[in-house]
């Protein structure tokens, strides 16, 4: 009881914030008496009366000033593009917490949850931190009388069952609330025309979903929140519904944005919260999607078969092409993972045909047999375009039969014995179940959501940055899209085991100069 009272005492007195901004403060500057730049600390704000915007002001005075990042092997300069500040980590809270949490009096450690450090690197800039993800003491919702609503939308992903399952389990048999909802084929069961398809979640209808692939709630396509904002928020109210979770990339989550908003508009008191659901891992400020190790793990059994099939012939070709619209995470992940790919091509590394050509030609220097580990999105620039699809993203050219067919004409140009076999694993990757391990996560995923949903965190998703779940607003995830960084570990691993056309010995080694991306 006194750790509650205290609790409520430091938030009601703005004592926390202080705190944090002290800590920040004293790690920042590592002063040779650390009590007397407390002491000053404190007596400078103790002049300034310490208002609501003082934490504003000392954070921002501590925040360091960006530094030109130079790549000196290619004399590349560029500025980085982030320009954040705290408050964009902020997320945001429904009033007041009335209700007690069902899990006080179990050995946890609540609400004084240490923040999560964004840039960890020695110039970083210590004051960005992410909200720690977990239990809290107060709730805003009262469990018996909240209704949860689940949906999942866009493409399959493996881990999805597991998350509706661990979502649906752990609301109704820890937290003891009334109700939980599925809508079917995503955000369209929150509209008039699904609504009548909805059904409750139970403790027995999801006990073993987990062990299938698929969504068990479907999914769907083209359905934008915002041109049917006003029934989705009817039907909520109607339905009584107090959180919504949403799970999806980055098309759902601009939905959940906009949901939240218009929830925010019509008054109605409901929490909306997203769990990064895409195999593609390119959701922004956060570091791994559920489903993406699965796929990572799915795609090298297809680069295995592809490696078998091309070594087996004389200059034999290998084609695996990856899910990966924007983001090549899963063809880079795969390559390294498997140890023994030769090109992998990535929408961040754009290459010409003639310079596929010529990697080719240098790998043929080595070994007559050549791997090939192609992105979706990778050039579409050598195609024609084929405009957008029903949630109005570009449609993209098939770039593996468009290799396929390039490298086949170019092989028998350059030697009598040849062949080209090409896979396409993508739709056997996203349906399948997710491993043991991708299950594990996807299941904490959930269950942290379920924490900050009932303490009425608003707008936000649950996300995972150093090995910790995070929750971070919406917002700040849509403002961008998260890439490959062709100067990261990440490329740089990819770039030592791949063909090179500046290695005179045809060694194993980098794909040639990264592009100025």
């Amino acid at each position: 009881m006194c750790t509650l009272v205290g609790i409520a005492w430091l938030s009601e007195n703005k004592v926390a914030p202080l705190i944090d901004t002290l800590l920040v403060s004293i790690l920042k500057e590592k002063p040779d008496d650390p009590i007397d730049f407390l002491v000053d600390q404190l007596a400078l704000i103790k002049r300034q009366k310490m208002g609501d915007d003082t934490q504003v002001a000392l954070r921002q005075k501590l925040k360091r000033s960006k530094s030109t990042i130079v790549n000196e092997a290619h004399a590349i300069e560029r500025q980085p593009e982030e320009d954040l500040s705290f408050r964009d980590f902020e997320v945001e809270n429904l009033p007041l917490t009335p209700y007690p949490s069902p899990l006080l009096g179990r050995n946890y450690p609540m609400d004084m949850l240490p923040r999560v450090i964004y840039n960890t690197f020695a110039d970083g800039d210590a004051s960005l931190s992410f909200q720690h993800a977990g239990p809290h003491s107060r709730l805003h919702f009262d469990p018996e009388n909240t209704t949860i609503a689940i949906v999942s939308c866009g493409g399959l992903c493996p881990g999805l069952n597991d998350v509706i399952r661990a979502l649906t389990l752990f609301s109704l048999e820890v937290y003891g609330v009334k109700k939980v909802i599925g809508f079917k084929y995503g955000w369209l069961g929150l509209m008039d025309e699904g609504i009548g398809e909805a059904f409750e979640l139970t403790t027995q209808n999801v006990r073993d979903i987990h062990r299938f692939g698929g969504s068990f709630l479907g999914s769907s396509r083209g359905r934008p929140v915002h041109e049917h904002a006003n029934e989705i928020v009817t039907n909520l109210r109607r339905l009584n519904i107090s959180v919504v979770f949403a799970l999806g990339g980055d098309g759902t989550l601009k939905g959940a944005r906009d949901l939240g908003k218009e929830c925010e508009k019509a008054g109605v008191d409901v929490a909306v919260v997203g769990i990064p659901k895409t195999i593609d891992n390119d959701v922004c400020f956060v570091q791994k999607t559920c489903g993406f190790e699965t796929a990572v793990n799915e795609s090298v059994v297809a680069l295995k078969a592809a490696q078998a099939e091309a070594r087996s012939h004389k200059y034999g070709v290998g084609i695996v092409k990856l899910m990966g619209r924007h983001s090549g995470f899963i063809a880079a992940q795969a390559a390294i993972s498997f140890g023994s790919a030769h090109l992998v091509l990535i929408p961040e590394c754009p290459l010409s045909l003639d310079t596929i050509f010529d990697l080719l030609l240098a790998r043929f220097k080595r070994k007559k047999y050549c791997t090939i580990v192609v992105a979706e999105g990778f050039g579409q620039d050598l195609m024609t375009t084929l405009g957008t699809d029903a949630s109005g993203n570009k449609k993209l050219g098939d770039i593996g039969t468009f290799l396929k067919g390039k490298i086949e004409a170019w092989l028998k140009s350059k030697y009598e014995e040849s062949t080209v076999k090409y896979i396409d694993p993508s739709y056997m990757i996203r349906s399948c179940p997710a491993t043991t391990s991708d299950a594990a996560f996807c299941l904490q995923l959930a269950n942290n959501a379920v924490h900050e949903a009932m303490h009425g965190c608003h707008n936000s998703l649950i996300g995972f940055w150093n090995n910790v779940f995070t929750s971070v607003p919406i917002q700040l995830c849509v403002s961008k899209r998260k890439t490959v960084n062709v100067h990261g570990d990440l490329w740089r691993a990819v770039r030592e085991i791949t063909v090179s056309l500046h290695d005179r010995r045809a060694r194993r080694a980098s794909i040639g100069p990264p592009p100025v991306c």
